[in-house]
C-alpha cells in the first residue's frame, strides 16, 4: 500500500515538474506577459526593465528614523537567516532519511 502510494506521488511529482517546465517554455516562446511596444530583448522578464522602475525603489518617498542602508542590511540578514533555517531543515531531512534507510536495511538482513 505504501509502496503504491509512493510510486503514485513520485509519478505525480514528475508529471507536475514536466508540466511546469513545458508551461514556462510555452509562455516564453509565445511572449505571453510582455507589454506590446516594450522590447527589452532577453531581459524582458526582469523587473529592472519595467519603465520608470527607479520611482518604485526610490528611497525619497520612504520616511524612517533610520537610514536606508540599515533597512537593506536587515533585509540581507533576514535572507541569510532564512537560508540557514532552510539548510537546517534540509540537512535534518537528509540525516533522518539516511538513518531511516540504514535502520530498515539492517532489519532486512
Amino acid at each position: 500500500m505504501k509502496s503504491t502510494l509512493r510510486k503514485l506521488i513520485k509519478i505525480f511529482g514528475i508529471v507536475f515538474v514536466v508540466a511546469i517546465i513545458g508551461l514556462a517554455v510555452y509562455i516564453m516562446a509565445n511572449g505571453l506577459g510582455l507589454v506590446d511596444g516594450l522590447d527589452f530583448g532577453a531581459g524582458a522578464y526582469y523587473y529592472a526593465d519595467i519603465p520608470q522602475f527607479a520611482k518604485y525603489v526610490n528611497g525619497e518617498h520612504f520616511k524612517s528614523a533610520f537610514p536606508m542602508w540599515i533597512h537593506i542590511v536587515l533585509f540581507l540578514i533576514w535572507g541569510v537567516l532564512m537560508y540557514i533555517v532552510f539548510l537546517f531543515y534540509l540537512l535534518t531531512y537528509i540525516i533522518n532519511a539516511n538513518t531511516t534507510n540504514c535502520v530498515s536495511r539492517s532489519d532486512n538482513q
